[in-house]
């Protein structure tokens, strides 16, 4: 998967700064909206022209950072957030947005700086209470999360997000019923909640509710360009069976994200079984470009090797595989029967 470099370093002085601050320290003059059109998604473009005809609004770059958040592409996203605060430091929803950041960056106290920062702009900041709900969830801080959570929702009943990281603690602790109720309650407040649809897609795998299918459809439909919804919408299509329509997902999660290492090698496992060697070789040499030190994709990749007689190859990648998990019970046999093989083809 994709990994942002971060070329800037000054995410501590955003955190910490306050309302007679009107500048930062300089950010990358690349702007993020300079990117090949035929490659830009649609929200994106949007966003981009919102930017462009607001470049002295801060929150156009608020909205496209929090995108790029979402999107993982975290340079964007700071470069984003820094030209925000050089426009306005008390413009509160960036801090909402760079604890969205820090947290994808695994820093939970510059987080909590910032989710602190703009509760000091706005008391009754709703959706900052539930940030740091999850914030605290995130920790395992269940008791906090759900006392900040529900500060938040004192405020406004109808977040859907406090109810969707309700569900998440009662997941954590095993309370499946609990769980269920709160993200039925957060999809009931916001249609489009992609995470709770997720949720419960999981959910009804883990508790063998018929209904997965339904909720897994829902955030695909909710994110069309997203490969979280289609990838899980394969697992199930897989486990169930149907393997026709993984086989749609996993390569639509392909198309959408080349680097997504399982979808390659669930596909390779979905042909090896159909017995469609050459195309399932051709997966798992993918998932293996992918990672390189994917043990499991050299010994799937040698099993279809040693089905088409290519011994030799299949040795060489059994060997690997091993060298890269010496424990590798599995790709030891195999290894074994291959060298077998190939000393009585040489006889």
């Amino acid at each position: 998967m994709k990994n942002s470099l971060y070329i800037l370093g000054i995410s501590l002085l955003l955190v910490s700064c306050n309302k007679s601050d009107k500048k930062v320290n300089s950010v990358s003059n690349v702007d993020s909206a300079v990117v090949s059109g035929t490659q830009v998604a649609k929200e994106l473009q949007d966003l981009n022209k919102a930017v462009n005809a607001s470049p002295g609004n801060p929150s156009g770059y608020n909205d496209r950072a929090k995108y790029y958040v979402l999107h993982n592409e975290l340079d964007f996203a700071y470069n984003d957030l820094a030209k925000g605060f050089q426009i306005d430091t008390t413009y509160m929803p960036l801090y909402n947005t760079l604890a969205d950041f820090h947290m994808h960056k695994g820093e939970p106290a510059q987080a909590k700086a910032a989710l602190e920062n703009a509760l000091r702009i706005n008391k009754k900041s709703y959706m900052t209470y539930v940030k740091l709900g999850e914030l605290f969830y995130l920790v395992k801080k269940y008791d906090l999360a759900f006392e900040k959570i529900n500060e938040g929702l004192k405020i406004n009943k109808y977040y859907s997000d406090g109810y969707f990281w309700k569900g998440m603690i009662y997941r954590d602790k095993k309370e499946n019923a609990s769980a269920l109720s709160n993200f039925m309650t957060a999809v009931e407040q916001d249609p489009d909640n992609f995470k709770a649809y997720m949720q419960m897609g999981l959910l009804s795998i883990e508790t063998g509710k018929k209904d997965a299918l339904d909720h897994f459809n829902a955030a695909v439909r909710i994110r069309p360009n997203s490969t979280e919804g289609y990838y899980a919408r394969a697992y199930y299509y897989q486990t169930n069976k149907d393997l026709d329509k993984a086989i749609q997902d996993y390569t639509k999660v392909s198309e959408i994200d080349s680097t997504y290492t399982n979808a390659h090698f669930n596909l390779g496992i979905i042909r090896y079984e159909l017995r469609v060697m050459d195309l399932a070789a051709i997966d798992f040499s993918r998932a293996i470009r992918c990672n390189p030190k994917y043990a499991e994709a050299y010994y799937m990749r040698a099993l279809c090797e040693e089905a088409k007689n290519k011994n030799e190859e299949a040795l060489a990648d059994l060997e690997f595989a091993i060298s890269l998990k010496p424990d590798y019970y599995l790709a030891k046999q195999a290894a074994t029967r291959v060298s077998n093989t190939i000393k009585i083809l040489n006889k």
